[in-house]
């Protein structure tokens, strides 16, 4: 491969829970970020896009992230992929991008609370993998 080829690697794969509730979340390094897949139950599919940019926090303590949702018209993946973009783009300072879709039919309340779990889980271990990595786009 030549120098000026760009070479997009996963940098952190995971998975969560299983059957129905399964979610899976992969992240590519773009050279200037992360590219996530967040996808899962029986029926994965796109959902939604989220793109989260760091930027110092208005408190003047910390760093937040400005974020920017559009879903597919009647579908509610992007809530997960808010989280997920957010906390990895605050945490690692580099702009996230998360694609998500997750779907089972005829979930119940119980089964969403745990998809949604799943995918905190999934955002927390990928930050701590990445970060013990030293991860940067900086």
């Amino acid at each position: 491969m030549s120098d000026n080829q760009l070479n997009y690697l996963p940098v952190w794969q995971g998975q969560e829970g299983e059957g129905r509730c399964q979610v899976s979340l992969t992240l590519l390094d773009t050279g200037n970020g992360l590219n996530g897949l967040l996808t899962g139950g029986e029926k994965p599919h796109v959902g939604g896009v989220v793109l989260a940019l760091p930027r110092p926090s208005l408190s003047g303590k910390g760093w937040s992230a400005d974020v920017y949702i559009t879903p597919v018209p009647g579908h509610k993946d992007v809530y997960v992929a808010r989280t997920v973009a957010d906390t990895l783009a605050r945490e690692l300072r580099c702009p996230v991008v998360v694609t998500a879709g997750i779907h089972s039919d005829h979930l119940s309340a119980e089964e969403v609370n745990e998809i949604i779990g799943h995918c905190d889980t999934l955002a927390q271990t990928a930050l701590a993998s990445l970060k013990s990595k030293n991860y940067s786009t900086v």
